[in-house]
């Protein structure tokens, strides 16, 4: 008898060690470890993230493109500036205004008893340059900046002479050619020169004016 209660005594000692190892926590209810949801605050699904555009490379930045100028009136080419395009070269015969000059000449001689000049064509072709001359360079003087004197020209031209003398005049009107120069003492000399032989004459146009030349030379 005594034998079993001991054995019931060891028992009840074995089973009270085992459950204060787990420390209540045998018979009550275990709480969930994972925290229960909130049911105040409701929960929405996540926007999605919308994907992100690609980056396109940038172009290098060029040199800036000037602006169109607009439209106006076009420039005309220009013919570059040419003297002796503007006055065209006289005609190599002699013409009816030079005849008509080397008459009035003549006139004036004979009345005084002097012997006509006869024309040398070689003498009007060196009267029309030097009009042409005066005319092209616009100057006026016995000198050319490019020919010389009337005497300078005659040497170069192989011309014979052993006397020379030289009329030039600028006029708008052929007409009064002949009065100027019997009104100037030096011209009316030259024209009424009883040693002078041979006479030549060039006329030439330029816009409104008339360059004219007389030579006279004595052979």
């Amino acid at each position: 008898m005594k034998r079993s209660w001991i054995l019931l005594v060891v028992m009840l000692l074995l089973v009270s060690s085992v459950g204060k190892a787990s420390s209540w926590g045998w018979w009550s209810p275990s709480t969930p470890s994972a925290q229960s949801p909130n049911w105040n605050t409701p929960t929405w699904p996540t926007t999605p993230t919308l994907p992100t555009q690609p980056t396109l490379p940038q172009p290098t930045p060029s040199q800036p493109t000037p602006p169109t100028p607009s439209p106006g009136t076009p420039l005309q080419p220009v013919r570059p500036s040419n003297p002796s395009n503007k006055v065209p070269l006289p005609s190599a015969s002699l013409t009816a205004d030079e005849q008509s000059l080397i008459n009035q000449v003549n006139q004036e001689r004979t009345k005084l008893g002097l012997q006509a000049l006869q024309i040398d064509y070689s003498l009007v072709a060196l009267a029309k340059q030097k009009s042409h001359d005066m005319a092209v360079n616009n100057y006026f003087s016995h000198v050319s900046p490019t020919l010389g004197s009337v005497y300078t020209m005659l040497d170069r031209a192989g011309i014979s002479y052993s006397r020379a003398g030289e009329n030039i005049a600028r006029t708008g009107s052929i007409s009064r050619a002949h009065p100027l120069f019997m009104n100037s003492a030096g011209h009316r000399a030259n024209i009424l020169h009883s040693g002078y032989t041979h006479i030549g004459v060039g006329i030439v146009k330029q816009g409104t004016s008339y360059h004219i030349t007389q030579i006279f030379i004595k052979k």
